[in-house]
């Protein structure tokens, strides 16, 4: 199964980083570049229907999106503040809580039996809002406790977001029906790249995890469970058939966290960036978990 082995390759980097520190704390300057082929291959993937698709549903799709940009900053700064986290800790709980959705969210949607288009609207609307939404609730919440440069985390969104998923867009449209050769590779292309980024940030953290791991796993799983959790009941609650709640629930449990592990390198410290490397690996293996729960409702 393919989610299996992306948890394998996230796994065996993610302990490459930690045993061998010293060579992959040598690439930290290739995050930011790792970070936009993520983002061009999000964008080869999709077209202008996946645009169209917005508004077919936008009641739906625009309550996912405010789900996503509620429930997990919020959550994320309660779980750090309850935990009595360092003011570095509580900015990645938040950064990362405010993350857009993550693309491996569609991949779980796939396997879970949920709805895909609507699991791609809500993850291209998500990635659209994030140069405003991300740096605003992180400086809501983190601001409290940490100096926040909002303008700079905008343009940097922008740059490293938004115009690398339009770049793949315009390749898509330029290219045409040769791009669908190339789109069977991208899931692994995306996959190792985040993986190669987790890894540097542990090789940047082998000291202070050895400090903080059972506080940052705890607090990261009740953190991405709880996403996983809401997405589903507040789902529900709106009145979304099962077929569209799974969905939801992945959708708001699953975070952009290359994104939120490259803005806390570039604005706050590599401390600030555990939270999102370790929400990495666990949304991966909860949603794997999920998914096989979801393909029995």
């Amino acid at each position: 199964m393919q989610s299996v082995l992306f948890l394998l390759i996230l796994t065996g980097f993610s302990l490459g980083g930690f045993f061998f520190h010293e060579t992959f704390g040598k690439f930290r300057e290739l995050i930011v570049p790792l970070l936009v082929v993520i983002m061009l291959s999000m964008g080869i993937t999709l077209s202008l229907e996946d645009f169209r698709n917005i508004f077919k549903r936008p009641k739906i799709i625009f309550y996912g999106a405010s789900l996503q940009f509620t429930v997990m900053p919020l959550m994320g700064f309660a779980v750090a503040r309850l935990l009595g986290a360092e003011p570095q800790l509580v900015a990645g709980f938040v950064l990362v809580g405010s993350a857009p959705g993550g693309t491996a969210s569609n991949l779980m949607t796939y396997i879970s039996g949920g709805d895909l288009a609507y699991s791609i609207s809500m993850t291209t609307l998500s990635t659209l809002l994030a140069p405003l939404m991300t740096p605003l609730w992180t400086w809501l919440l983190a601001g409290k406790f940490v100096p926040v440069p909002f303008w700079g985390m905008v343009f940097t969104t922008l740059k490293i977001v938004v115009f690398p998923v339009v770049a793949g867009m315009v390749f898509r449209r330029t290219f045409g029906e040769k791009v669908l050769i190339l789109e069977r590779f991208l899931p692994y292309v995306s996959i190792t790249a985040i993986s190669f980024i987790i890894a540097v940030i542990f090789a940047l953290n082998r000291e202070r995890l050895e400090e903080v791991s059972l506080l940052l796993l705890v607090g990261v799983l009740l953190h991405n469970a709880g996403g996983f959790l809401l997405g589903y009941a507040f789902g529900r609650l709106f009145g979304l058939d099962s077929k569209l709640a799974k969905t939801l629930s992945i959708e708001v449990g699953m975070q952009n966290s290359g994104l939120s592990t490259v803005l806390a390198l570039k604005f706050f410290s590599p401390l600030a960036a555990l939270p999102s490397a370790v929400f990495s690996l666990s949304q991966n293996i909860l949603g794997v978990l999920l998914s096989f729960i979801f393909r029995r409702i």
